[in-house]
């Protein structure tokens, strides 16, 4: 008894095989299907899909990062950066960040072009940390905040005013010089991970008063983001909704001019994993469908033509085994 006894796919002879006109379109017609199939397939396999769980928050971190990238229509002088938590605690930020000179403008591109040479010196010297020269940064009539900053990781609020307004200060600014005008290019809670979105970028607010109070209320979320790797990653996204308050000029008022982000920590957690279909996966789905396919179009092919013949046999199946009948 030779090995081909345990054969489990046993061969229909050629001569009982029948093909035809209409079959062969049908195979054409399905190659076609199977191949559009095995394309998308191939396009779910190399998708990354990204899933998102809610946590209790369970880190015990201390600390937040806030990143920020800020331009406000004020000379760099006169500017201060505060962060006041809710224990109370007060944290004077100015020296933390580089507030660098420079001329405003409602688009990022315009602000990015060429710098007047006469301005070029001072604005190095300012992004290098190093003294500047107050009366060009007067003269160019902005002034650009960016760096990172670390907090308690409590409520707080992060405050943008002026000397002599809001804090205690030896320098009162000019009432004309006032105005927050400001243009957000990035304003971010810890690491930034791919496809991380941040309301406030790219957001600009002008106003015509000199004293106005834009006000940012904000809900962070902690989030851990894993990557396909198992890399992880402990950052935070959040939302945000803001108001702005105007006080008409010459009218008394204890309202504070500036820019303030009321932020408050969620004890809720987002965990962001990115996984991708595996290899061995890809190809069990691929020859379900495929196998699937010829079957199922293979039944309903023999169905429509059993409906059709009436249950009767084609006479022409068995005329070359008959053939060779005579012949033997």
């Amino acid at each position: 008894m030779g090995i081909a006894q345990f054969d489990a796919f046993p061969k229909v002879d050629a001569d009982n095989q029948a093909r035809s006109e209409k079959g062969g379109l049908l195979t054409v017609l399905l190659s076609c299907f199977l191949l559009m199939l095995t394309l998308t397939e191939f396009s779910e396999y190399r998708k990354v899909h990204t899933n998102y769980q809610f946590l209790v928050d369970n880190t015990i971190d201390t600390s937040i990062q806030i990143n920020m990238d800020l331009t406000i229509a004020m000379p760099c002088p006169v500017l201060l950066v505060h962060v006041y938590d809710a224990s109370g605690a007060q944290m004077p930020l100015t020296d933390n960040l580089r507030l660098v000179p420079a001329e405003f403008s409602v688009h990022r591109e315009d602000q990015q072009k060429a710098i007047n040479p006469k301005y070029l010196q001072e604005v190095i010297n300012a992004a290098s940390g190093k003294e500047y020269d107050e009366g060009i940064a007067a003269e160019m009539g902005a002034c650009r905040i960016l760096g990172s900053i670390y907090s308690s990781k409590i409520a707080a609020n992060l405050h943008i005013t002026s000397k002599g307004h809001g804090y205690h200060s030896t320098v009162h600014t000019d009432h004309s010089v006032l105005n927050f005008t400001h243009r957000i290019d990035e304003f971010s809670f810890g690491k930034l991970y791919p496809n991380s979105v941040n309301p406030l970028d790219n957001s600009v607010e002008i106003t015509e008063s000199h004293f106005t109070a834009f006000q940012y209320f904000i809900s962070v979320v902690p989030t851990t983001y894993i990557n396909q790797d198992k890399d992880l990653l402990l950052t935070n996204q959040y939302a945000v909704t803001d108001s702005r308050k105007t006080i008409p000029d010459g009218r008394p008022s204890n309202m504070v001019p500036g820019i303030f982000f009321k932020y408050d920590i969620e004890p809720i957690s987002v965990q962001i994993s990115e996984t991708r279909q595996s290899f061995i996966h890809f190809l069990v789905r691929l020859c379900g469908i495929i196998g699937g396919s010829v079957v199922t179009v293979g039944f309903i092919y023999r169905s429509i033509k059993l409906a059709c013949t009436g249950g009767k046999e084609d006479p022409k199946l068995y005329t070359p085994t008959h053939s060779l009948m005579r012949n033997v």
